[in-house]
């Protein structure tokens, strides 16, 4: 038999009606509810084959349903008017004459006696086995365990987060150079006003800062101090953030966004991060 299609088309030839795509499944069942007539049309879907009636088609002709023959009902036993049974006919002429058979009648048997019932005890049932909630439940509980790694996550959060104001993390310096001397460089240090605050103070070259740009208290008034520094400025010099070895890094970090902008207009020519003291040897 060869490969049935994927789909069909199906044409109802009494309605006049075309459905395309119908998967073959769909059809063999539409053949075997007899919703398809012997008379209509099926081709394979996307084909320009020749229509093919059901009934001749040798994957859907095997679902059509099989026509029933009628059985003819017995014919009734003659019976003579006194209710006799008929075993033959004999021919004279004053007619036919039917010759009967008397038929025996069974007698009606006589219905034993009802006897009175006597109720029957059914036994106890015996009691089912006992099954230990412990053995019923196999499956881990798993809300402790959701709840001890949320205080776990907590913990890792809060750490991280008390971890970024860690002081500025610098290698000892070993064989290193000090920064050429430029007389156009601004510095800009960063030191430790007490045990929370610090201050800012902005020079030029190695000279010592101005008293308007000493001891600024925000990286906002440093800035400002910058731009004076800048206004004077005849070509775009280095700024150097100075700042102690113990002072948290994001100090540092706000500093160099905020120069960023001013290095990428050429108002600045690049930014470079020191340490006021050397570690100790």
């Amino acid at each position: 038999m060869a490969k049935p299609p994927k789909s069909f088309d199906v044409w109802f030839v009494k309605a006049n009606t075309v459905y395309k795509a119908v998967p073959y499944n769909v059809v063999a069942d539409w053949t075997q509810q007899g919703r398809l007539a012997r008379t209509d049309m099926v081709r394979p879907s996307g084909t320009e084959e020749a229509w093919v009636p059901v009934a001749e088609h040798e994957l859907l002709s095997d679902y059509l349903p099989r026509p029933t023959t009628a059985k003819a009902a017995p014919a009734p036993e003659e019976t003579a008017p006194s209710g006799d049974k008929v075993v033959g006919k004999v021919a004279t002429p004053f007619g036919n004459v039917l010759i009967t058979e008397k038929s025996a009648q069974p007698a009606q048997a006589e219905a034993p006696a009802a006897q009175p019932e006597t109720p029957v005890e059914l036994p106890d049932p015996e009691p089912g086995p006992t099954v230990s909630r412990f053995e019923e439940d196999d499956e881990v509980d798993m809300i402790p365990l959701i709840d001890i790694s949320m205080v776990l996550l907590v913990f890792f959060i809060m750490i991280q987060a008390a971890g970024a104001l860690a002081p500025v993390d610098v290698p000892e310096m070993k064989y290193t150079g000090q920064l050429r001397d430029d007389p156009d460089a601004i510095t800009i240090t960063i030191e430790k006003l007490n045990a929370e605050n610090v201050y800012y103070s902005v020079r030029v070259g190695p000279a010592a800062p101005r008293p308007s740009h000493d001891m600024l208290p925000t990286p906002e008034a440093a800035l400002k101090a910058l731009n004076e520094a800048l206004a004077g400025a005849t070509r775009p010099p280095e700024v150097r953030i100075a700042c102690r070895k113990d002072l948290p890094r994001e100090r540092v970090y706000e500093l160099r966004r905020e120069l960023e902008p001013l290095r990428k207009m050429g108002i600045i020519n690049s930014t470079v991060a020191t340490v006021v003291e050397a570690p100790n040897k």
